[in-house]
């Protein structure tokens, strides 16, 4: 344990002397989107590297806290604000909550019980000394919030990493987006709209950075990505077509391509390109499961079984359970079939119920 904590220190150490170079160089050159760029991507990845570090079930409370954070990001504040309460039970010393939770109540009209919320968040001087990452990050000095969180490798630590390094990532991209236009300004302006389901948004930006480097890999990937998000499975294939004719055995490309065909229903075209995907990334259980419903598709029932049943254990709707039960149906071994749809509808009753909760949820005053 020692040893990791020494281990996450170094690497915090060397993360802090990268991108505090790079944002030396974004300030000397600032009218270079190059920088600005670079400077963001790091921040990105001190963020997501934070959030990596909490995914263990000790830190199950940081993991919901993170994801009230997201909720709140989104707008959804009613999930967000039942988050945050379940959250600060678990975490009650996170005081910031209380100013997550006060935002939510101006932005849904109740100032007074913001006001009422935000008495409870108070820390003393002394507290503040001792928790310098969170009261920098009050006070929305996010440098020096993450350059205390990066000195220490407790859990609220690296929570605070994750936050300070949001923060100032989106300060690089705000400033690379007032720039002039650039791959670099169109790809996060991309980015930005993906997250945001903004996919038409997503799809012209994308095409505009690419006119300043056709052919780009990378970008000609997440166009692809973004027209099967929006459902315009042609036009991802071929937009991979050029990447699978210079890169036949990437597994990104053909897992895309072999899941876009099984949407058109191309099944004969779908088979072998899932096949090579499984082959070449077998810790992906994705390519297997498509590969099993493109069996069941084609009426070869058998070759659908095991790479169907294997997944299972993952199923969140029923949906896998009902067609393993297909393909032990078109065995004629309605015996196996019959509990697996049984369980199917068992998984969707609970789907529904927890969707039924979520729906009622409201936001209440302040205890």
């Amino acid at each position: 344990m020692i040893c990791g904590f020494l281990l996450l220190f170094v690497t915090a150490a060397a993360q802090s002397a990268a991108v505090n170079e790079l944002r030396e160089a974004a300030e000397r050159a600032p009218s270079q989107p190059g920088g600005w760029y670079a400077l963001g991507q790091a921040y990105n990845t001190i963020k997501q590297e934070a959030i990596a570090s909490l995914g263990t079930p000790e830190d199950a409370a940081w993991q919901q806290l993170l994801a009230a954070d997201a909720l709140m990001g989104a707008g959804r504040l009613t999930d967000a604000f039942t988050l945050y309460r379940e959250s600060l039970a678990r975490l009650p010393s996170m005081v910031t909550i209380h100013d997550s939770v006060a935002r939510i109540y101006e932005q849904t009209g109740h100032a007074d019980w913001a006001a009422r919320e935000r008495t409870s968040g108070a820390l003393s001087a002394d507290e503040c000394g001792r928790r310098k990452p969170l009261c920098e990050f009050r006070s929305s000095r996010y440098l020096s919030s993450l350059d205390s969180a990066m000195r220490q490798s407790d859990a609220e630590s690296r929570y605070w990493r994750a936050r300070a390094a949001n923060e100032l990532a989106l300060a690089a991209f705000t400033r690379l987006d007032g720039l002039a236009d650039s791959l670099e300004r169109r790809a996060v302006r991309a980015t930005l709209a993906r997250a945001e389901d903004r996919t038409a948004d997503a799809i012209a930006e994308l095409g505009a950075a690419l006119k300043f480097s056709p052919g780009h890999p990378a970008l000609l990937y997440e166009l692809a990505s973004t027209h099967y998000a929006a459902r315009d499975y042609e036009q991802a294939i071929a937009t991979l077509s050029p990447l699978l004719e210079r890169h036949p055995d990437d597994p990104r490309y053909l897992k895309l391509s072999g899941y876009a065909l099984i949407r058109l229903r191309r099944v004969d075209e779908a088979l072998p390109v899932l096949q090579r995907a499984a082959d070449r990334d077998p810790g992906d259980p994705g390519p297997r499961l498509a590969l099993g419903q493109a069996y069941l598709l084609n009426g070869d029932f058998a070759a659908a079984v095991p790479l169907i049943e294997a997944q299972l254990e993952d199923d969140q709707d029923g949906s896998v359970h009902v067609q393993l039960a297909r393909a032990y149906i078109g065995l004629g071994q309605r015996d196996k079939a019959a509990p697996l749809l049984a369980r199917a509808e068992e998984i969707q009753r609970t789907a529904d119920e927890l969707s039924a909760t979520v729906s009622r949820r409201t936001i209440t005053p302040p205890k």
